[in-house]
Parts: C-alpha cells; sequence; structure tokens
C-alpha cells in the first residue's frame, strides 16, 4: 500500500483546492524555499494518518490547520488521501478487495471532526486500525522523522528507544490492546465492586422498605371500601337536594316576573310627568311672546297720543333734520379737515428737514473757510521762519546740512562696495585655476556618470522591448485556478450524476488478453441522443428495461462478457449481428399518420439520435412502438384495424392493441434520460474547460522563460539604478564639485555686489543733485519773501469777509427753522381738538347699544325659566333610567334562576350519568332502614365524616406505594440477576488475567529476536556511513532489554562516553543509522523523512539517497530536502512555491528512473 495522490483543500498555506497527482511508489522527493508549503505536505500525511499530538505538525489546535484560522472567509480544512492497494499481500486487515482506498479528514472551525473511509463515515479508532495493520502508527511512529527529529532520536531516553524497537517488531500495537485490556479489567473490578455496593447499599435495603409498603397498602385498601359507602350516601343526599330546588325554582320565577310588571306601570306613570313639563314649556314661551306683545301695545298707544300734536310738531321736525342733516355734514367736513391738517403736519415736517438740510450745508462751508483761513495763516508764519512751505518740519539750510551728509554716506558705501568687488574678482581668479587643474578628474567623474546612465537606459530599452508585461503570468496563474476551481465544480458534478446513474455505468474486465474494447458498444441509454426533451418520460416507459441492456458487435463478445468479464450485475446483451429487429412496417406508419396526423404520432425509433452501427439494435428497442402526442391520439393508433400497435403518450399511459392499458402517476418519468442529457451537457463543459486550461498552462510554459528574463532584467535595472545614484552622491562630494560650488558661489557675491554699486552710484547722484536743488531753493527764497508775504495777507483777508458772510446765512436759516416748527405744533393741536369732538359722537351711538342690551336682558329672563324647567324635565328622565336599570336587575334574576334551574336540572343528569347506581338505587334515598336513611343519619355529619375519611386516605395514599406488588417482584428479579452477572464477571477476569500472562512471554522472546536483528543492522550501516566506527543497542547498566535501550558508539575501537562528542553531521547520521536499521527489520509502506540531511555535507547526503534506494525496494518514501544530493535520487520531485499568499505545487519526474 502506498500514497497515490494527495488533494489538499484549505489546509494550512493551501487555500484553495490543490491536487498532488502521481507520487512514486518508491522515491519521492520535496523542495522549495522556506515557507513555500514543503512540510506542510508532510503535515497532510499525519493529519490523515489520525495524529493526536499537533506540535509535531507545529500547531497548537485543530483551528491552527484551517487557511489563516478561519479569518480569509475559509472555515474548513479537507485533505484526502487516494492509497495504491493492488498488492493484496500488504493490504490492511479487511480491506484486501479493495484496489484503492481513500481516506478524507475534515475539520471545521468552531465544528466537528469527521472520517471518511471510500466515501463513508467512519470513527477515528477504524482510521487507526487500519494504519496500525500495515505499521503506521502516526502517535508513536518510526517511520515519521519530521524536522528536528534526528538529533531528538539520540536524545530519547531507553524506554523511549525501546518503544521505537517495539513499534519495529510489532507489539506496540500489543501494548496498545494490554493497557486496553487492563483498563477493562479495572472496569470489570469496578463494576463487580459496583454489583457489591449496589446489593448492600440499595437491593436488600430497598426489599425490606417494600415489604413494609406491602403491609400498609393492604391497609389503604380496606378503608377505601368504607369511603365508597360513604361518598354514596353523600351523593344521594346531594342528588335529592338538587331536584328539590330544580321544582322550587319555578315558583320564584313567576314572583320576580310579576314584580318587572310593576315597575313598567311606574316607568309609564314617570312618562306622563314628563309630557306635562313639556307642555308647561311651551305655555311659558306663549307668556313671554305675549308679553313682549303688550309691550308694543303700550308703546303703540303713547304713538297715538302724540299722532294728535304731530301737525304741531312737523315744522318743529323738519329743523331737526335739517339740524340732523347740518350736523353730520360737519361731522364729514371734520374727518376732511382731520385729513388736511395731518397732510400739512407732514409738509411742515419736510420743510423742516430742508431747513435744517440748508443749514448743514451752511455750517460745512463755514468749516471750510476756516480750514483754509488757518492754511494761509500757517504758511504765511513759515514764510516768516525761513521754510519753503508750511507742511515741513525744518527750515531750508536744516535740509541742506541733511543732504550733504547723506552725500558723503553714499560715496563711503560705494567705496567698500568697489574694495569688495575687487577682492571677489581676485578670489575667483584662483578658484577658477584650481577647478581647471582638477577638469581631467572632473570630466572622468562626467564619463563615468554617463556611462552608468546609459547602462541604465539600455536596460530600461531591453525591458521595454520584451513580450512580457509586469502582472502577465500571474493573471494567468489567476484564470488558471479559476479553471482549475470551475474543472473540479464540473467533475464533482459529472461524479455526482455518474453516482446516480450506477445502474449505466457498465465495468468489465477483460476477459481475454489484448481483448479489443471497441467491440463492446455500450448501454443502450449512453448510446442514443433525445432529439425532443418532452418525449424522454414516453421513450423511457417504450424501453423500459431495454434502457440497460448492453450492445456488442457479435455474440462472441457477449459470452467472453459473460464467462470471464467479471461482471458485478446481471445484464441482457444485444450482439448487433444476431439481434432480429421488430419495426412497424411503413405501410402501418402511413396509415397512423393519416389517421392522426404526422404531429400526433411519431415512431419512437425516429425520436432519439444514434451512429450508423447500431441501427439494429435501436430498432429492436424502438422500433415497434408510436409516441402519440394526446391520448385520443394514442387509442386511435393501438386499437384501430389497420395499424393495431402498442402507444405512448408524452405522460408514459401506454395502450396495448389487446387492450391493455397502463397509466397513472409517474414521478420522476424521463429522469434517467434527462440526468444522462445533463451527464453529456457537464462532460462537454468539462472538455471544453480543460482544453482552456490546457491552452494557458501552455501561455504559462511559453512565457515562463520571458518571465524569467524579464524578472532578471527588473533585478539588473533596479541595482543599476541603485549604483548611479550612489554614484551621483560621491561625484557631488569629490573636490571638483566643492570647488565648482566655491566659484559659483562667488560669481553670485560678484555679481550683486556690482548691482549694489550701481544702485549706490544712482543714491548718490540722486544726493549730489537734491543738495543743488536746496541751495538754489535757499537764493530764490532771499530774493521772493517779500512778495509771498504780501500776497498771503491778502489770501487771509478775502477769506475772513467770506467766513463772516456765511455766518449771517446759517443764522437767517436757523430763524427760519423756528418759525416752521411752531406753524407745525400748532396744526398737530387743532387736530387733537378735533379728534375730541369726534369721540363725543361715539359716546352718544354707546348710549344707544346700552339701551338695546338692556332690552336684551329682559329676553334672558325668559330664557332662565325656560332652562329650570327643562332641569326637572332631566331629573325625571334620569328617573325613568334608573326604573329600566332596577327592571333590568329583575330580569337578571329572573335569567339567573332560569340558570340555576338548568344547572340543578343538568347536575341531576349528569349525577345520573356519573353514578349508573342511582337509577336503579333512586326509589330507596329516604326511605328508613336502607343504606340511604337522611332521617336516622345527619347527611352533614356524614359529609364530615366523608371529608375526614378523605383526607386520612389522602394521607395514607401518599404513603402507600401503589406498585409495591410488582416491584417487590422486579427487586427479586434484579437481586438475582445481579448475582448472575456478578459471577460472570469474576470468570471474564480470570481469562483476560491468564491471556496477558501468555502475551508477555511472546513479547519478550520477540523484543529479544528484534533486538538482535536491529543492532547487527544498526552497527552494519553506520560502519558503511561512516567507515571506521562502530555503534550497539544496549540496555542500561543493571536493567534489562525490557527497560529500555540505550545507543553506544565507538571510533577507531574505542567506546565513547556520551554522544555529547560527536558532532552534528555524526549525530545525524547515527540517528539515521538507527532509524535505517529498524526499518529493515520490518519495513513499512510509508516513510517520510523531513531535512534529514540537514546537518550533513553533499557526499553523505548522495550516500543515504543511493541506500535508500537500494536497501528499500519495497516502501514509499516521501523526503523533503534543500540539498541536491538528495532529491537528484529521487524518481518524482515536487517542487513548492508561495504565490499570492498559497501554497502551490509543480511535479518533476526524473528522466531516468531507477526502479
Amino acid at each position: 500500500m502506498y500514497i497515490k495522490e494527495i488533494c489538499l483543500e484549505g489546509f494550512k498555506s493551501y487555500a484553495t483546492r490543490t491536487v498532488v497527482p502521481g507520487f512514486d511508489p518508491f522515491f519521492n522527493a520535496i523542495t522549495g524555499l522556506n515557507g513555500s508549503g514543503k512540510s506542510n505536505i508532510l503535515d497532510s500525511i499525519c493529519f490523515v494518518l489520525g495524529i493526536t499530538n499537533l506540535q509535531q505538525v507545529r500547531a497548537a489546535n485543530l483551528q491552527e490547520l484551517v487557511y489563516k484560522q478561519g479569518q480569509a472567509g475559509i472555515t474548513k480544512a479537507t485533505v484526502s488521501i487516494i492509497f495504491d492497494n493492488s498488492d493484496r499481500s500488504r493490504s490492511p486487515l479487511g480491506y484486501e478487495d479493495h484496489s484503492e482506498i481513500t481516506v478524507t479528514r475534515q475539520i471545521v472551525v468552531g465544528g466537528r471532526n469527521k472520517y471518511l473511509i471510500n466515501g463513508k463515515l467512519a470513527q477515528p479508532s477504524q482510521v487507526q486500525n487500519l494504519f496500525h495493520s500495515v505499521q503506521l502508527n502516526v502517535n508513536n511512529p518510526h517511520f515519521l522523522i519530521m524536522q528536528g527529529r534526528i538529533t531528538k532520536v539520540l536524545n530519547m531516553k531507553p524506554p523511549e528507544i525501546l518503544s521505537m524497537l517495539e513499534e519495529a517488531a510489532g507489539t506496540r500495537m500489543y501494548e496498545t490492546k494490554k493497557e486496553f485490556a487492563l483498563k477493562t479489567l479495572e472496569k470489570k473490578q469496578s463494576k463487580v465492586d459496583e454489583i457489591n455496593k449496589l446489593l448492600d447499599q440499595e437491593i436488600l435495603p430497598a426489599l425490606e422498605k417494600l415489604r413494609k409498603e406491602r403491609m400498609q397498602y393492604m391497609q389503604w385498601a380496606n378503608g377505601n371500601a368504607e369511603l365508597d359507602r360513604l361518598k354514596r350516601f353523600c351523593v344521594a343526599f346531594e342528588y335529592v337536594q338538587a331536584e328539590r330546588i330544580r321544582d322550587s325554582a319555578v315558583g320564584e320565577v313567576e314572583r320576580v316576573k310579576a314584580k318587572i310588571t310593576e315597575i313598567d306601570n311606574g316607568a309609564e306613570r314617570t312618562k306622563v310627568e314628563i309630557q306635562d313639563m313639556e307642555t308647561n314649556i311651551s305655555k311659558l314661551t306663549a307668556d313671554k311672546e305675549a308679553t313682549m306683545g303688550g309691550e308694543v301695545k303700550t308703546l303703540s298707544d303713547e304713538v297715538d297720543l302724540l299722532s294728535k300734536n304731530l301737525v304741531q310738531e312737523v315744522s318743529v321736525l323738519n329743523s331737526k333734520e335739517d339740524t340732523l342733516k347740518g350736523e353730520k355734514e360737519n361731522a364729514e367736513k371734520l374727518i376732511q379737515n382731520i385729513e388736511d391738517l395731518r397732510q400739512s403736519i407732514e409738509e411742515k415736517a419736510i420743510a423742516v428737514q430742508k431747513c435744517e438740510e440748508g443749514a448743514a450745508d451752511l455750517k460745512k462751508r463755514v468749516e471750510d473757510l476756516s480750514k483754509s483761513l488757518e492754511e494761509h495763516e500757517k504758511e504765511y508764519q513759515a514764510v516768516l521762519a525761513g521754510k519753503s512751505s508750511g507742511n515741513e518740519d525744518k527750515c531750508l539750510e536744516d535740509q541742506l546740512g541733511d543732504a550733504k551728509v547723506a552725500v558723503g554716506a553714499a560715496e563711503t558705501e560705494l567705496k567698500q562696495l568697489k574694495t569688495k568687488i575687487s577682492h571677489c574678482e581676485k578670489e575667483l581668479g584662483e578658484k577658477t585655476c584650481q577647478l581647471m587643474s582638477k577638469r581631467e578628474e572632473a570630466v572622468d567623474v562626467e564619463n563615468e556618470l554617463n556611462s552608468r546612465r546609459k547602462d541604465v537606459g539600455k536596460i530600461k530599452i531591453e525591458l521595454e522591448s520584451l513580450p512580457y508585461k509586469e502582472g502577465q503570468m500571474e493573471a494567468l496563474q489567476k484564470d488558471r485556478a479559476s479553471e482549475l476551481e470551475l474543472i473540479q465544480k464540473l467533475k464533482d458534478g459529472v461524479r455526482d450524476l455518474s453516482a446516480q446513474l450506477a445502474n449505466v455505468q457498465f465495468t468489465y474486465h477483460d476477459p481475454v488478453k489484448n481483448f479489443d474494447r471497441s467491440k463492446v458498444k455500450g448501454v443502450v441509454a449512453k448510446l442514443i441522443k433525445v432529439k425532443d426533451s418532452s418525449t424522454m418520460t414516453a421513450l423511457e416507459v417504450t424501453a423500459g428495461g431495454k434502457l440497460f441492456n448492453v450492445v456488442v458487435d457479435t455474440e462472441n463478445t457477449g459470452k467472453q462478457l459473460l464467462q470471464n468479464g467479471d461482471l458485478r450485475r446481471r445484464v441482457t446483451i444485444i450482439p448487433l449481428n444476431k439481434i432480429q429487429p421488430n419495426t412497424v412496417p411503413p405501410r402501418v406508419q402511413q396509415a397512423a399518420i393519416g389517421l392522426v396526423g404526422k404531429e400526433n404520432a411519431k415512431l419512437a425509433l425516429s425520436l432519439v439520435g444514434y451512429d450508423k452501427e447500431l441501427e439494429s439494435a435501436m430498432e429492436y428497442v424502438f422500433g415497434a412502438t408510436f409516441v402519440c402526442k394526446t391520448t385520443d391520439a394514442a387509442k386511435e393508433v393501438a386499437f384501430n384495424r389497420e395499424i393495431r400497435t402498442p402507444s405512448v403518450t408524452l405522460e408514459g399511459d401506454i395502450f396495448q392493441p389487446s387492450g391493455l392499458l397502463t397509466g397513472g402517476s409517474r414521478r420522476g418519468g424521463g429522469d434517467l434520460l434527462r440526468q444522462l442529457h445533463d451527464l453529456a451537457e457537464s462532460e462537454s463543459k468539462l472538455s471544453v474547460h480543460q482544453k482552456r486550461l490546457s491552452e494557458i498552462e501552455a501561455k504559462m510554459a511559453d512565457l515562463l522563460p520571458l518571465q524569467k528574463k524579464f524578472m532578471d532584467l527588473k533585478a539588473q535595472l533596479e541595482l543599476k539604478v541603485h549604483d548611479l545614484s550612489l554614484f551621483q552622491n560621491r561625484a557631488e562630494k569629490n573636490e571638483h564639485h566643492k570647488l565648482a560650488e566655491m566659484v559659483k558661489s562667488i560669481e553670485q557675491e560678484l555679481q550683486e555686489a556690482k548691482s549694489a554699486v550701481q544702485e549706490k552710484e544712482i543714491l548718490y547722484e540722486k544726493h549730489v543733485s537734491t543738495v543743488l536743488e536746496l541751495e538754489k531753493s535757499i537764493r530764490e527764497h532771499d530774493n521772493n519773501r517779500e512778495g509771498r508775504l504780501k500776497d498771503l495777507e491778502r489770501k487771509i483777508k478775502a477769506t475772513k469777509a467770506r467766513m463772516q458772510s456765511a455766518s449771517k446765512d446759517l443764522k437767517g436759516h436757523e430763524n427760519e427753522r423756528e418759525r416752521i416748527v411752531m406753524e407745525r405744533e400748532a396744526v398737530i393741536q387743532e387736530q387733537a381738538s378735533l379728534e375730541s369732538q369726534l369721540a363725543s359722537l361715539r359716546t352718544q351711538i354707546n348710549n344707544v347699544n346700552l339701551e338695546v342690551e338692556e332690552q336684551m336682558a329682559k329676553m334672558k329672563e325668559c330664557d332662565s325659566q325656560i332652562s329650570s324647567i327643562l332641569k326637572e324635565q332631566q331629573k325625571l328622565q334620569q328617573k325613568l333610567s334608573e326604573i329600566k336599570l332596577e327592571r333590568k336587575k329583575l330580569e337578571n334574576e329572573v335569567k339567573q334562576m332560569e340558570m340555576e334551574q338548568k344547572d340543578c336540572s343538568t347536575k341531576v343528569d349528569k349525577l345520573i350519568e356519573k353514578h349508573a347506581w342511582i337509577a336503579t338505587e333512586r326509589q330507596l334515598f329516604g326511605r328508613g332502614g336502607t343504606d340511604y336513611d337522611f332521617a336516622s343519619r345527619d347527611p352533614h355529619k356524614a359529609r364530615e365524616e366523608l371529608d375526614k375519611l378523605q383526607a386520612e386516605q389522602s394521607g395514607l395514599e401518599k404513603r402507600v406505594n401503589k406498585k409495591v406488588m410488582a416491584m417487590f417482584e422486579k427487586a427479586e428479579d434484579e437481586y438475582n440477576d445481579l448475582m448472575s452477572k456478578k459471577n460472570t464477571v469474576e470468570n471474564d477476569k480470570s481469562k483476560i488475567k491468564k491471556t496477558i500472562e501468555e502475551l508477555d512471554e511472546k513479547k519478550k522472546e520477540t523484543l529479544k529476536v528484534t533486538w538482535v536483528k536491529v543492532n547487527n543492522d544498526f552497527g552494519s550501516i553506520f560502519s558503511t556511513l561512516l567507515p571506521g566506527t562502530m555503534a550497539k543497542l544496549e540496555p542500561p547498566e543493571g536493567s534489562s532489554v525490557l527497560d529500555g535501550l540505550e545507543v553506544c558508539v565507538a571510533f577507531g575501537g574505542v567506546w565513547k562516553q556520551s554522544l555529547s562528542e560527536l558532532s552534528g553531521g555524526q549525530r545525524s547520521l547515527l540517528a539515521l543509522s538507527l532509524i535505517l536499521a529498524l526499518l529493515l527489520f520490518k519495513p513499512a509502506p510509508l516513510y517520510i523523512l523531513d531535512e534529514v540531511d540537514a546537518a550533513l555535507d553533499l557526499s553523505h547526503t548522495q550516500n543515504i539517497g543511493r541506500m535508500i534506494k537500494a536497501h528499500f525496494p519495497h516502501s514509499q518514501f516521501i523526503v523533503v530536502s534543500l540539498k541536491e544530493g538528495m532529491f537528484n535520487n529521487a524518481n518524482v520531485l515536487f517542487r513548492t512555491k508561495f504565490v499570492d499568499g498559497v501554497s502551490t505545487v509543480q511535479r518533476t519526474v526524473a528522466s531516468k528512473p531507477s526502479r
């Protein structure tokens, strides 16, 4: 048994589904950069083998085995290993008939951990037993040497080395079984102790307790009889009372109904009173209206009396009317006058504002004249003091002195700048000469710099001309990963569909050597292609079991398959050369078409596609049946005299010419052909994606050298650019560069000094011209002083005269403003008087309104009387409602009494129904001398006795165990059963102890034989790998082989006291020799070595590789190594890479495999 293929998904650095196929049966090597996922492949093998010590796979818990611990959206890790099990002599126990064994282990973050063997769930113990049977114990592995394990072998204590020897001898599994048996013994003993304890503490006390409870139960049963007698007496009395209440309730109902009638009469009287109230209200309303009418009559009488004097007063009335008219006109005029006055006030306000504005202009003019006067006087004083104008602080002589001082300062600064220029020119000349002397060195540096720049440019041009863009390979890798994922999904789909179509799969072994498999055409269902999906159900019904028939070329081929094909199920074979097709004649086909139409009836054979060579087989299966669209068409075709051919509807109903009909529900009809159609489509898509994957991989293979060249050029470019940057920094720090910088600085300083000289010369000339102008001004001032003074005096006089005129105009404006303000105040007073007159008129109008309100008060008094009567009416209404409420209560009492009567009737019926004895013993109720004599025995005392007895019985019932009789029998049975079990356990214990003693003796003998053989091989291998040395395994001083073994080594015949005297390489060779000696004794099917050559040189590494190939021809080695001396000896080499945070694997086959 050896590893054939490993599939990882979500395990450690293998985030996506990664298949590692094509393991060599003998020697495989894995190499790659650090951290690329080499050891993770070995960890996945240990994971599937069921390792429990997670430190050996560099993890603290199972969650750390999931890619990024489940933080990247991947929440489970799955590893599947396919083992080749074709060699039955080395198969695990119970799996000799399986050519392949697939073991899968899956963990889910925060979920379960499960195993699968050949796709079926399995227990961890089942998986461990499978691997233990072929010497693969991952929890005490001699076949597994992980990183750093080599030196740990030498650091092992004697018992640990002995355990390795036990693993090689095969006795380690016995130790595990022995430990399990000892634990079983302990459990058996604990079971015996538990039985004894159970007997002493529970069973025997329980039996005694149950005996006492049985006595209480008998006492309780006797009390129940007396309780039943008392219950019957009380129930009889309750029955008689209920009948009496039922009969008396009828008279009470009649009495309450009479009272309800009396209440109804009182309600009628109240309604009459309410009607009287309404009549009174109507009367009061009429009186109110009559009273108002009397007042009107009195007024009319007064009018009659006054009418007699009407003529005399007509003239007076006319005059009054004229007066009233005049008053109205006056009122209107008052209102008009008020409006005119308001408008006049506004005009006066505008005039006041204009006067104020004119006064402001005059004030401003006066202020301007006063300022002008001050300026003239100031200039006059300045001329008197010898200044050119009044704004100057100094006189002309002082200004001339300041200007001469400025000329002297400018001249001094100019001389200093010229001195500085001469110094800079001299220093510039010296530095320029020094710079020219370093010119050759600078030219060399510049040439070197240009050369380096050209190199950088050349690499850039070469990089740009390369037909490869950065990221192109990564994009292809991404496409490849997505295609792989799609292909895997399609494969899973094909696998699922194939599993569902297991009956259609025809598998066989070649019946003869070099058998031509093209003779077997396949199952009928897979050889056809349905043209119209709606006819699938009909075609499946038409073919029936023939869909699963196998088509072959001749009967001889079929005979060979049946005899020597090792077929797994019974099959029917159709030989193409012998089968007799039974097709519908063309005449009958034409008749069917003429009867129901071409579209309604088609021959089943015409609805499927097939190869020409299969025609006879297809005619045999589909040639004798019509497929019809409707039931009516199928009937016509089947039962017509000229046609009489079987027909099938699209729903799968069959019509036979004999009259036989088959139909009904066909759940899943046509699923077989539909699934085959889906399978064909999935396989077609799979081939398309596989072709695309091949194209992508071909592109990647073509781009691989370009990518390598691109990466090399890119690295060269980065190196050249870095060198150029460093050289530029050095060039800037040499002496020539510093001199150039100094010359540049001096030139700049010289230029600044020359520009400053020009500015100072301009300033010097400006100061000189100022001195000349001041001297000229002094001369002119002396000549014109008298004329200017006279002119200024004249201007001062004129300004004073204009100022006096403006002040006079300002006073006139202020007088005009005061007059207008007084007129405005008079108009305001007149407006106030008119408004007071208007207010008096409004007061008269208010008096008239008050008289109207008095009349309204009289109206309200009548209304109040009406409202008081309405209140009395409401009280009567309330009384009426109370009467109605009382009537409602009485009605409820009637209903309640009727309910009581009904309840009593129901109670009587229920008592009769509940107690059947009432009907037979009713005539005895209340009769003297019977059990129901209510006169001789007080029913109430009987009820009290019943309650008391019930309380006693209920208390006793709580203590009484009603199931005590059955429990007592059960307890006795348990006691007998436990005694039987105790005897059985004692016998099992003695048998296990005897077996352990026998196996211990066999273990000692086997270990001694193993020790001798491994010791010899250990010394031989170590002396071969390291000539001139010896090695052996010896028990520690004062101990036996069964206590442990330790490693001893000798150089040149001298035995070393301690292994610490050996070098790292010697210790590694010693550990490897011990491991190889153990492997030689009883080779396991699989060995895993993880960087065992880390401390060895090339020659020793090659020797180990050759020794593995020479001495272990029947075992599979999987070696992780970084040295060519090791993996060059491998038949298959796997290279791991870490791309975009995910590990990938690439397989390489050796050109000349040694086996």
